[in-house]
């Protein structure tokens, strides 16, 4: 008992001597104020509590114990306890890098990046306009994960394609690619409708991936969103002026090398007038040899001129730019001038209401180029294609052909011109005037009660205006009235001069309203909500008014000088007139409950109507979305000297998509057979009797982890989606009254991965260095499709076909193969040729990429600065269409070295056994690669073209000085800066074409 008593006394004599109450304020740094339920914890222990609503905390210490004073979106601090201090005050931090990070999101609202359930992916304008290029879309692969960008050509006039993650449909009538949002509303258009945007007008641009993060915008949204915001006007009081210039010098890039050792001609012999390829015998001693492929292209200039005005106080403020840009394309005589104007304004009468108003005006006029390489790859080498007219101003056919008096007028019918004929003596514009208005008025009665309405107007007009002059005049021809002449004629009046006529509309209105409210309750909780509604109306229209034969001579290049004689001219020459009208509407919610900052959950409501199913059973249907994620660094105090925060998130979401217009309206055509030669029913044309929408179902994991004080930053998502009720077409039993019926047969489903990586590699007063980079992989395969198919086609390539293969890839390619074994190795004949296989449609390739990446870094040094990116992919076949083009009309430059040798096929030879088994053994004979071979046995199967198009490109390098520290304050210049920039610097790939991307 003694010793008991003795053992409770010192025991108290400790705690007097040792334990003791600290207390304090946690407040922000920022600007004083208090934090409530900032978490409080005694390293290394289970003891902890949280700050109150004015910030003060209490806890029991002992001298020496380490403090952990942590809050979401605050740098954590850690203090030791000494000896007699009772009181200690913190001031946090806020974390730049998760605090500022706010994004865009549906419907234009802003949010912390640390409160989002679903993949979103944001570049500021430095991180948009970097690399420079005529749209600013096609440098965007490789600085958002997941994002591929695809080009029609190095033309100043390229159509764009953006996809994001994958593709949703396999109708190649429906869009694949993400609704473009600006302010707020949707534009007309995708990834082309970027390049009618100034990118120097972009404040932010955010890419909505998953069908959580765009469900609220509806059907048009289940591809992704790229969400633009525009800049404002400075609210300060001053006024900005701000001006910037761009030149720009193409070039082109890994152009296919021809061969310059054969004339044209046949298995090796001359041929009288034979005017391309290189199938001929060798260059004599001493001939002259053009390139022509080399002379045609030239180099590109790109000039780029930019002004904006900013100013304005917090009631008013204004951003005014107008931008011209005047693009030459390699090719001559391609080229784009554009100008751009942009302004956006805001008034703030009172505290409760404002106003904002924006305009975007595009005017360009362009001409573009079309596909004619191939001609020009063709060229005869000893013909100097650059001599193309006579004096007269006519078509120089004693150029390209040796005899042409020899020629008969059938064969001049069908004689080749070249292609600087075109250029430079046929004439073509395209012009272009698009403007966007915008206007939403937001009212705030009570705080955190918003009503907003917005009203948007997209309207667009473009001509297309062309003639093509006389290719042959009277007397070019030795007999015109001759039958088959005459036959030839019929169908190629073109060649008498042509004249094309081509205006099209198009509009997009957009009426919305919303209403947001938010609340906090029991200081923990908060809890917010949105309703709203939105109305669409798309209308246009496209013309077309063609003939053929001018019949005055002279420059009269009109279509009142066409032949209005010919009445079969006419009718094969009418003209056209498509109107387009639709409209679709939808209303949804959104509810967001928020605990502390550190959990997160919400769920959506959609529910979408759409004209072009109002002849189907249902026209309207609905979709929900659920979210959730919890910021576990901050939930279990988890932050250190080395993790600084992390967050898991997921979600789930469906997403309705309607068809293209018109699937329930038959079609009608001439039919020259019946007795009145009147209009019937087109069989051929495929037609609805009842549709469901293409459904998408996702579900997403994801997580944000960030280390080392936030210096390293780690994002990853993991995502599934299936699209079911997939619109196609199949055919149906002619007894039906058609051949094609439109229905809702067959489902695709996509998986894959995200990864973010940021690391801030140094940052000290006069030198950062930062690098991003980005990873993603998609597999897509179709689980099914309409009874008896096994693919669903899309545009041909000669006989190379994209295909959505039945339990394969939805970006397949079949064409034609060789026979091959069970190793899939060719199979050769007794005399070393491969043997074709009869089949047709075989699965020859996937486009898909095994993987994308991107690495991009920022360095600075003082006022200098040097960025670059990479962007690359592995795996994802290739069709190269101009090498088979090169080898098939004898010009590729292999042809130089291995023409007329002796090759051994790579393949096997089957060998039968006495028991009527049968082996395969390598093929060991030789064959003789000539024209025969080729045209035999090489350039007819597709599979020879389908190359790997894995590549690693110096996307750009942008070199920059800042000038402004270097001014005195009085200086009338507030900001001047230098930069150059150089894109596509390298291409690493086995691609033999131009670019695999």
């Amino acid at each position: 008992m003694r010793k008991q008593l003795l053992l409770l006394l010192f025991s108290i004599l400790a705690v007097l001597g040792y334990a003791r109450t600290v207390t304090g304020v946690v407040t922000q740094a920022s600007d004083g104020e208090p934090i409530i339920g900032a978490s409080v914890q005694v390293h290394g222990t289970s003891r902890g509590t949280a700050t109150d609503l004015d910030g003060r905390y209490s806890i029991d210490v002992n001298d020496g114990d380490v403090l952990d004073i942590s809050y979401v979106g605050m740098n954590p601090v850690s203090i030791k306890v000494t000896s007699g201090k009772s009181v200690i005050n913190v001031e946090l931090k806020e974390n730049a890098q998760v605090l500022s990070e706010v994004v865009v999101t549906a419907m234009g609202q802003t949010q912390e990046k640390k409160k989002l359930n679903f993949a979103v992916q944001s570049l500021d304008s430095d991180q948009v306009t970097a690399g420079g290029a005529s749209n600013f879309a096609n440098t965007l692969q490789g600085k958002v994960a997941g994002l591929q960008v695809a080009t029609g050509g190095g033309s100043p006039n390229s159509s764009t394609q953006i996809i994001v993650r994958a593709i949703s449909s396999v109708n190649n009538s429906q869009s694949n690619q993400p609704l473009v949002i600006v302010d707020g509303v949707a534009i007309r258009g995708s990834g082309d409708s970027l390049g009618d945007l100034n990118p120097n007008d972009i404040e932010n641009m955010s890419v909505l991936k998953g069908a959580a993060a765009s469900a609220l915008y509806g059907q048009e949204a289940s591809n992704g969103v790229i969400m633009i915001t525009t800049k404002s006007g400075n609210r300060d009081g001053s006024v900005k002026v701000t001006g910037s210039a761009t030149v720009e010098i193409n070039q082109a890039m890994r152009v296919p090398k021809v061969q310059s050792m054969f004339m044209p001609g046949t298995k090796g012999m001359y041929k009288e007038n034979s005017a391309s390829g290189g199938w001929g015998p060798y260059v004599p001693k001493g001939a002259t040899i053009y390139d022509n492929v080399g002379n045609f292209l030239k180099n590109g200039l790109l000039q780029k001129y930019d002004v904006s005005v900013s100013g304005g106080t917090e009631k008013f403020n204004a951003y005014a730019s107008v931008a011209y840009m005047d693009n030459q394309g390699i090719v001559p005589k391609d080229y784009k001038k554009q100008i751009t104007a942009f302004l956006k304004s805001s008034f703030k009468p009172s505290k409760q209401v404002s106003f904002q108003f924006s305009m975007n005006f595009k005017n360009s006029t362009a001409r573009g180029f079309g596909n004619s390489m191939s001609t020009i790859y063709a060229w005869a080498i000893d013909k100097d294609m650059s001599d193309y007219q006579t004096k007269e101003g006519h078509v120089n056919w004693a150029n390209r052909y040796d005899h042409w008096e020899l020629l008969l007028d059938t064969e001049r019918l069908n004689a080749g011109v070249s292609p600087y004929f075109g250029r430079y003596r046929d004439k073509s514009l395209t012009e272009s005037t698009r403007i966007m208005l915008n206007g939403q008025v937001t009212y705030e009665p009570i705080t955190d009660l918003q009503f907003t309405g917005k009203i948007s107007y997209d309207k667009g007009y473009s001509t297309y205006d062309s003639y093509s002059i006389p290719r042959f005049y009277d007397g070019d021809l030795n007999n015109p009235d001759d039958e088959e002449v005459q036959q030839i004629l019929k169908s190629s009046q073109g060649l008498y001069g042509s004249y094309s006529f081509q205006p099209s509309r198009g509009e997009l209105v957009n009426y919305q309203g919303l209403a947001t409210y938010k609340k906090t309750f029991a200081e923990d909780f908060t809890f917010n909500v949105l309703f709203g509604a939105e109305y669409k109306k798309y209308k246009g229209y496209e013309a077309s008014i063609y003939n053929q034969h001018f019949m005055l001579g002279g420059e009269y290049y009109s279509f009142n000088n066409t032949n209005f004689t010919d009445g079969d001219l006419l009718i094969a020459n009418k003209p056209t007139l498509y109107h387009s009208e639709y409209d679709k509407y939808g209303y949804f919610g959104e509810l967001r409950f928020d605990y502390k900052g550190v959990a997160q959950i919400s769920a959506t409501y959609r529910h979408d109507g759409s004209s072009r199913f109002k002849q189907a059973p249902k026209t309207s249907y609905s979709y929900p979305s659920v979210t959730a994620g919890v910021i576990f660094s901050e939930l279990f105090h988890l932050q250190n000297k080395w993790f600084s925060y992390g967050k898991i998130r997921g979600n789930w979401a469906k997403v309705g998509k309607d068809g293209p217009s018109y699937l329930f309206t038959d079609t009608y055509k001439e039919w020259t057979l019946f007795p009145d030669g009147g209009y019937g029913v087109d069989p051929t044309i495929s037609r609805a009797i009842t549709l469901e929408p293409e459904m998408t179902s996702s579900w997403e994991i994801g997580a944000d982890l960030r280390f080392f004080n936030s210096r390293t930053r780690l994002d990853v998502a993991y995502y599934s989606t299936t699209v079911d009720n997939q619109i196609v077409s199949v055919r149906v039993s002619p007894a039906s009254g058609t051949i094609l019926q439109t229905r809702n047969e067959g489902k695709i489903e996509n998986y894959g991965v995200e990864l973010t990586l940021a690391q801030d590699i140094i940052k000290s007063t006069d030198f950062d260095w930062t690098a991003t980079a980005n990873f993603s992989f998609n597999r897509g395969r179709v689980k099914s499709l309409p009874d008896d198919i096994i693919e669903i086609q899309g545009t041909q390539y000669g006989d190379i076909f994209p295909v959505a293969r039945l339990n394969g890839s939805s970006t397949g390619l079949s064409g034609k193969d060789y026979e091959r074994d069970p190793e899939g190795n060719v199979i050769c004949d007794e005399n070393g040729y491969p043997i074709i296989s009869p089949q047709k449609g075989i699965y020859i390739g996937n486009r898909e990429p095994d993987f994308l990446l991107g690495l991009g870094s920022n360095f600075r040094w003082k006022n200098a600065t040097l960025s670059f990116l990479l962007d690359g992919r592995c795996g994802g076949d290739v069709a190269n269409v101009t090498g088979r083009s090169l080898i098939t009309n004898g010009m590729n430059h292999l042809y130089d070295n291995y023409r007329n040798r002796e090759i051994i096929f790579n393949g096997v030879q089957a060998v039968a056994g006495p028991d009527g088994t049968t082996t395969y053994v390598k093929n060991t004979t030789p064959v003789v690669l000539d024209a025969n071979f080729i045209s035999k046995y090489f350039s007819t199967v597709s599979s020879n073209f389908i190359e790997d198009g894995s590549y690693i490109r110096l996307s750009y390098v942008t070199l920059g000085y800042d000038f402004t520290p270097l001014f005195k304050k009085n200086c009338p210049v507030k900001n001047l800066s230098l930069s150059f920039t150089a894109r596509n610097l390298f291409l690493l790939t086995k691609y033999t074409g131009n670019d695999p991307a």
